[in-house]
């Protein structure tokens, strides 16, 4: 059976992150990532010591960090008034996602989408997706953390393909808490990477 998925040319429009919204200060309260399923650079077989030296941190190959020092820019969602920082090498994947959650599943709503944010997980030493440029959240106060099956039956099908589609993994999939506003990147670097540049040449997967 022929798997390619088919996947049009993103435009990405660069706009000044002034124009990206900040989320409220305890927003990071939760751990949007299944502890289990986060692979970072926390050094396996080093010591503690060792481990929290060991810098710069990563996720799934992207290193975490300020805005400027992982190459994250801002982006307005094509058909929206939307702007999220993200990870420029993989932003395809994350606008290209955005652009289809708003045709297909609901419309975004201004000030309540968010991306990139240089923050551990609250509680904790372990960083975020958000923290690696790699993640964003969609109309989050209407889809809080801890609250199950906020989108109907229809637009969870649709979500989760669209998760295929991208190489993302979404927070309601998520064996724990869910976490229905939140969208990550969980493909390894590379084949990140070349999904992304499929995406900008139209191509298929």
């Amino acid at each position: 059976m022929d798997e390619r998925i088919e996947v049009e040319f993103i435009v990405l429009e660069e706009v000044d992150p002034s124009e990206g919204t900040m989320p409220p200060e305890d927003w990071d309260d939760h751990a949007h990532e299944d502890d289990e399923d986060v692979e970072t650079s926390a050094a396996a077989g080093k010591s503690r010591f060792e481990a929290a030296r060991a810098k710069p941190r990563s996720i799934h190959g992207f290193s975490v960090g300020p805005a400027k020092r992982i190459g994250v820019k801002t982006y307005r969602v094509p058909g929206t008034k939307v702007s999220l920082p993200v990870r420029a090498i993989i932003a395809p994947l994350l606008i290209g996602f955005a652009k289809e959650f708003h045709q297909k599943v609901e419309r975004l709503r201004k000030g309540w989408c968010w991306g990139h944010a240089n923050r551990n997980i609250r509680g904790s030493k372990r960083p975020s997706f958000h923290a690696a440029g790699i993640a964003i959240d969609l109309n989050a106060p209407k889809h809080p953390l801890g609250r199950a099956n906020t989108f109907s039956v229809a637009q969870r099908k649709t979500i989760n393909a669209l998760c295929k589609k991208y190489g993302l993994r979404w927070g309601g999939n998520y064996r724990r808490r869910k976490d229905d506003m939140h969208f990550e990147v969980i493909l390894p670097r590379a084949k990140a990477v070349a999904l992304a540049k499929r995406i900008q040449k139209g191509g298929a997967r």
